[in-house]
């Protein structure tokens, strides 16, 4: 999802595209705004990870729908970005709060999964 290198995953090139659309925009009375959340959902419950793990909730957040939201994470925290270098530094921070463990196989193994 997010690549290495030369090898870019899906988050980068759909970033990048986001912001050179905005970019390529000539309506001066449209205005964008870019918001990033990175969540994980382990043991059944969803974190937000840009926050540390004593100032999560112990229970979790909760996956809510609403007919004008759509489906969503309540109490998750948001980030204003004008740039994909921005959030790759949010993705930084989030990768660094993530649950892992260590495996046989794999010394920082992650039993979670991420969504950004």
């Amino acid at each position: 999802m997010i690549g290495y290198g030369e090898n870019k995953g899906i988050v980068p090139m759909a970033a990048e595209e986001i912001f050179r659309r905005i970019a390529a925009n000539d309506d001066k009375d449209k205005e964008f705004q870019v918001t990033v959340m990175q969540c994980e959902i382990y043991n059944e419950k969803v974190q937000d990870l840009m926050l540390t793990v004593d100032k999560r909730p112990t229970a979790g957040l909760k996956v809510r729908e609403s007919p004008t939201l759509g489906v969503f994470v309540d109490g998750i925290t948001k980030h204003a970005v004008t740039n994909y270098e921005q959030i790759a530094a949010k993705m930084a921070t989030g990768e660094s709060h993530r649950s892992k463990g260590a495996t046989l196989m794999n010394s920082e193994s992650s039993r979670a999964h991420t969504v950004i």
